[in-house]
């Protein structure tokens, strides 16, 4: 133990003796280690942590519709839930506009979820006061009912034990407290509304029930596996075939289970994004790895002929060991600690910048013990593998040379020292590609035609008030004062009302052209507009007649079809005149709404976001189709104060209306492309950093080189070699691991470039000019790092150079 601490104490004096080199190491040790630890702490907390909080997470299974895990029908929930043997029980779930709580005199909207009897059984929760829903609440004409979480029943009934069977005032209507959820209960919902309170999920037969648009939750039975269900559904699916349902995808596959922590953990392609994170960081790491190797190796140069005195005393292999295990050892810490703070800053960037506003993590995204495991073994591998590299350099020494030349074998480590820049020129060019290429997406993203003029547009949302429910007539008066007040707002050129906006959701239904059964379109996307929606919007309209105030509850019906619609049932042929119903899909009638005559064809407009094509859309006016609330679009130039303006105009029609979701329209499109612009900055950001470190290391490999070839320089310049020919061989020197590195480099993006084809837009793994251009990059930033010892080598004085000999 003594010899042990004085060994200690031998590597901290080592390290203040080369604060240079401590710092170096600390910081390539910190942001390598930083790095990594940061994106394991999200990888460990979406995808690897321990199952979520029900008991028995393994029985939970999601059910959706095909591939692309789509929610299902009410029909098909049904079905399922009642012939699907492999099931114990099974709920669903569907999201409710706000409530508003009558409490004390004042109204507080709160956040809902309308779920059905069961739900919070199939989860395995228990109400901490009172019970679940019954069947009968959850019957059309059933009694109101409202499950409070454990917050709303401190926050609004001050924690009231007696408060179940009391009265709850929620939109005019009187709600039966019937359960108070435990204080930790957690349901995965969006960031911006969480559920405060759970509400019955009742099934009354309209528009909503029939379309896919409920949510499946089942626990399957104990000893049923995903397999064994997943075998069951084509039985389930062939007799569910049979009952005849109206409307059905065609072709029809049926339900997929999913392991519902799985399919929660991929939720909008998260988990792929989370792995090729892992992948670029890790890259870095290597690269930083790679660096510090470098680094050690140019310090085990100077330390020559200390380690061959130390043979030549009679110092053996594990001894040697013993003493680089503890100053890399103390590296190792220190860098893994520096590492450790850095994660903590790492990863509130990460979540701040990542395209997901809520992850589905039960407690969050922190720093925790198995993170601190894994910190704490990724330092301790560098340091056994940094450990070793001297001792191997040193066991190979002859301890004369050493004593004599103060070198060990300085050929084979300059060796050593250019296959590790060309891995790290290797490795950068990798990443450096990758992020081309995802930056290249991302701009192609953004020259997507969107169908409209965003620039100027701002829009914003207004909920119908329990007042106006079911009162078309009231509402529609609302509705022409709310636009006349807007259209006099300073600065407004344009207002107008859309049902739902573009990049906001989907509104679907299926729709026929009239007499042609054959020409049909399940989920063609519907939009209620005002008269003056196009021309706030800047959509141009192709043929016939955009709408006007004739177009009015008493006037014919009438529609607007976008391209893609007069594409894909007219061809070439206008469709103006001809007539289109709402509600029917292969001659099947869903709905009374009459057909409705075409007066014109607008272009066609992006819907959910920028990557999917065009979908089929028609408008019809506002006046003519009840409407749950309208979302307004104004263009103009707008002062900064606007906001305040707005609400106070809303707010002179009526004082209870409510105002959510003010924003530009900029704002809507830049959030549909957050995914595509976090993966470019991540991985633009980490390449820079590799290119930084590939500089770093072609610098110390030509300066190192250069440093024990002073002598040899200046023999060379005392014969006649003039400094433009030493100039050209130093540079050749500094740039031949970068163009072996480079070709490696290539050949490992061709591979890397795949992995990350899911992520690109209209870019192919192979495009060259991503190639051409990192190459090119590669190559300066190599010539750059090499210039400045390349000169100083030019520069050498033979007489002093020799004279030092």
């Amino acid at each position: 133990m003594t010899a042990l601490w004085e060994d200690l104490r031998y590597a901290c004096r080592g390290l203040r003796r080369s604060p240079g080199f401590a710092i170096a190491a600390i910081v390539l040790l910190a942001l390598g280690v930083g790095a990594n630890t940061a994106v394991f702490t999200i990888v460990d907390a979406v995808l690897l942590r321990r199952p979520l909080p029900y008991p028995h997470p393994e029985q939970l299974v999601r059910l959706v519709r095909g591939a692309d895990q789509f929610d299902i029908s009410v029909a098909e929930y049904q079905f399922w839930r009642d012939h699907a043997a492999s099931l114990q029980s099974a709920a669903a779930y569907r999201g409710t506009p706000d409530l508003g709580l009558e409490t004390g005199g004042s109204v507080e909207w709160i956040g809902a979820l309308a779920v059905t009897s069961g739900f919070f059984r199939t989860l395995g929760i228990t109400p901490t006061l009172g019970r679940e829903f019954t069947e009968e609440e959850t019957r059309p004409g059933g009694p109101q009912a409202i499950v409070l979480t454990d917050g709303l029943w401190r926050r609004a009934f001050g924690a009231r034990p007696d408060v179940i069977g009391s009265v709850a005032r929620l939109d005019g209507a009187d709600y039966i407290v019937t359960g108070v959820l435990p204080a930790g209960f957690w349901f995965p919902q969006p960031a911006d509304a969480p559920a405060d309170a759970y509400v019955p999920l009742r099934f009354l037969g309209t528009f909503d029930d029939r379309g896919a648009n409920t949510s499946m939750l089942a626990r399957l039975k104990p000893g049923i596996g995903l397999r064994q269900a997943e075998s069951e559904s084509a039985l389930v699916t062939e007799n569910f075939l049979r009952t005849s349902p109206r409307y059905l995808p065609n072709p029809y596959r049926g339900l997929t289970f999913s392991s519902y922590q799985e399919w929660l953990s991929n939720i909008g392609g998260l988990r792929t994004d989370l792995w090729l994170l892992f992948g670029a960081v890790f890259l870095l790491l290597l690269i930083a790895c790679s660096n510090l190797a470098g680094l050690l190796m140019a310090r085990l140069a100077n330390r020559s002929r200390e380690i061959g005195v130390r043979l030549a005393l009679g110092a053996s292999g594990p001894r040697l060991l013993r003493q680089f295990l503890l100053e890399n050892a103390v590296l190792s810490v220190l860098g893994g600690m520096a590492g450790w703070l850095c994660a903590a800053w790492l990863v509130e960037g990460l979540l701040a910048l990542m395209p997901f506003p809520s992850l589905p993590v039960p407690g969050g995204v922190h720093l925790n013990q198995p993170v601190l495991w894994f910190t704490f073994a990724l330092a301790a591998g560098m340091n056994l593998l940094f450990s070793f590299a001297p001792l191997f350099a040193s066991s190979r020494a002859r301890i004369s040379e050493a004593l004599k030349s103060g070198g060990l074998q300085s050929g084979q480590r300059q060796r050593a020292r250019s296959v590790l820049v060309a891995s790290q020129v290797a490795l950068s060019v990798t990443l450096s590609i990758s992020a081309a290429l995802l930056i290249e997406s991302l701009y192609r993203l953004n020259r997507e035609p969107l169908g409209f003029s965003p620039k100027g547009l701002v829009t914003f949302w207004t909920p119908v008030s329990r007042e106006r429910r079911g009162k078309p007539e009231e509402l529609q008066r609302f509705n022409a004062a709310l636009l006349e007040r807007l259209r006099a707002l300073p600065g407004v050129q344009r207002a107008a009302a859309v049902s739902t906006l573009p990049f906001t959701g989907p509104g679907n239904f299926p729709t026929q052209r009239e007499g042609h059964p054959e020409q049909s379109v399940g989920g063609m996307e519907i939009r209620r507009v005002t008269p003056e929606y196009f021309e706030a919007m800047g959509a141009r309209i192709l043929r016939g007649r955009g709408f006007s105030n004739d177009d009015n509850r008493g006037a014919a019906p009438v529609i607007l079809v976008s391209q893609s619609v007069a594409t894909l049932w007219w061809g070439n042929a206008s469709p103006v005149g001809d007539r289109v119903v709402i509600g029917m899909f292969q001659g099947k009638r869903l709905s009374e709404d009459p057909p409705r005559a075409i007066v014109g064809v607008v272009e066609d407009a992006k819907r959910l976001n920028l990557k999917e094509a065009f979908r089929p859309t028609v408008y019809v006016p506002a006046v003519q189709w009840d409407s749950e609330g309208m979302n307004w679009v104004l263009r103009g130039n707008f002062s900064r104060d606007f906001v305040e303006q707005l609400r106070r105009a809303v707010n002179d029609i009526d004082p209870r209306q409510r105002v959510e979701r003010v924003k530009t329209m900029d704002e809507m499109i830049s959030s549909t492309t957050a995914d595509s612009r976090f993966d470019a900055w991540v991985f633009g950001i980490f390449a820079g950093v590799a290119l930084a470190l590939m500089a770093v290391g072609i610098y110390g490999l030509l300066e190192f080189s250069i440093a024990r070839q002073t002598n040899e320089i200046g023999t060379r310049m005392a014969l006649g070699a003039s400094p433009r020919q030493v100039l050209r061989q130093a540079l050749r020197q500094g740039l031949a691991p970068v163009v072996f590195g480079l070709i490696a480099g290539l050949a490992g993006a061709l591979a890397a470039a795949r992995l990350l084809e899911s992520l690109l837009f209209k870019v192919r793994p192979s495009n060259p000019w991503s190639y051409v251009f990192v190459s090119a990059l590669a190559l300066w930033v190599g010539l750059l790092a090499s210039i400045i010892p390349a000169r100083r080598a030019a520069a050498v004085d033979p007489l002093t150079a020799l004279r030092s000999e």
